[in-house]
């Protein structure tokens, strides 16, 4: 049993792998997979602002059972916390997003 379950919250883990494609320094991409390895989302700052400008979701995150704008919506605001952090440096992060579920 995880930490968070024992506390009783709600959510699930998602694993952010943190990617600088281009050798700057800078995250350009961040790979979001599920405990299992499986992919769950693609964000990718292809145009160098430090926010990701192109989000591709593969599974549900939201628990809904549907791949739909509400998952979308979760990855681009769980990027943007990313992004704002100024500790960012590539390799992986295990996040427990309490809004999330795995449909």
């Amino acid at each position: 049993m995880s930490k968070a379950e024992n506390e009783g919250k709600h959510g699930v883990y998602v694993y952010a792998n943190l990617i600088d494609a281009n050798g700057d320094g800078k995250i350009d991409m961040i790979s979001f997979v599920d405990p299992n390895g499986r992919a769950v989302a693609l964000a990718v700052d292809n145009d160098h602002t430090g926010l990701a400008n192109n989000i591709h979701v593969f599974q549900d995150v939201t628990g809904d059972g549907k791949l739909d704008g509400e998952d979308v919506r979760l990855i681009r605001k769980l990027t943007r916390e990313l992004y704002r952090r100024t500790d960012l440096v590539e390799g992986q992060l295990e996040l427990f997003v309490e809004e999330a579920a795995y449909g």
